[in-house]
């Protein structure tokens, strides 16, 4: 299903539109934003490569490939990038905030501390990322992606605020790898 040269084929102001979300990110002053611009540009490169219609789909795609796993793997014997990883699970998991609002009430937030919060979570089976982690374990790439993906639909869907600290390092740790990713194994460059 993924064809990396799609992107290549791109009309190049599409491919430019990509890019310079990328470069926007870097000028953003918010994490928050550098986020957004950077997932929107990453957005539209996995669509073209897997020719998904919808987010799911391309995220399973670029999720299970042999090639963006590789990567990732090869990515994850630098310190740096592992040190990141590995702290970013530490947070981990991630609800998702629309199951929670649904399954627990809009102020499940707020009603209870955050072990109590996520106790309660799993008894009523709320949506989390990653599915199958267990702390302390290396995470996987789909692992890691699907956990990025669930801080992007959080963020996107306005379950994120700058003033709440976890949501800050989920957001900036969220960025800081997806952009290192992007950079370091120069999948926007990839052809098949």
């Amino acid at each position: 299903m993924v064809n990396f040269s799609n992107f290549r084929s791109l009309d190049p102001e599409t491919a430019d539109l990509a890019h310079e979300l990328i470069d926007n990110a870097d000028r953003q002053r918010s994490a928050f934003m550098s986020f957004m611009s950077l997932w929107m540009g990453f957005n539209g490169w996995m669509e073209s490569v897997t020719g998904a219609d919808h987010d799911a789909a391309m995220i399973t795609a670029i999720a299970e490939n042999r090639r963006a796993t590789d990567a990732y793997e090869e990515l994850m014997q630098d310190d740096d990038f592992q040190r990141r990883v590995m702290a970013f699970s530490q947070l981990w998991p991630v609800l998702n905030v629309r199951d929670v609002r649904q399954k627990l009430g809009r102020d499940a937030f707020w009603a209870e501390d955050r072990d109590e919060l996520f106790d309660r979570c799993r008894l009523e089976g709320v949506r989390m990322q990653p599915v199958g982690w267990t702390n302390g374990d290396v995470p996987t790439w789909p692992q890691l992606l699907r956990t990025i993906y669930c801080v992007r639909c959080n963020l996107f869907h306005g379950a994120k605020s700058p003033q709440h600290g976890r949501d800050r390092d989920l957001v900036r740790r969220s960025d800081r790898i997806l952009r290192m990713f992007i950079e370091r194994s120069r999948c926007f460059e990839w052809t098949d």
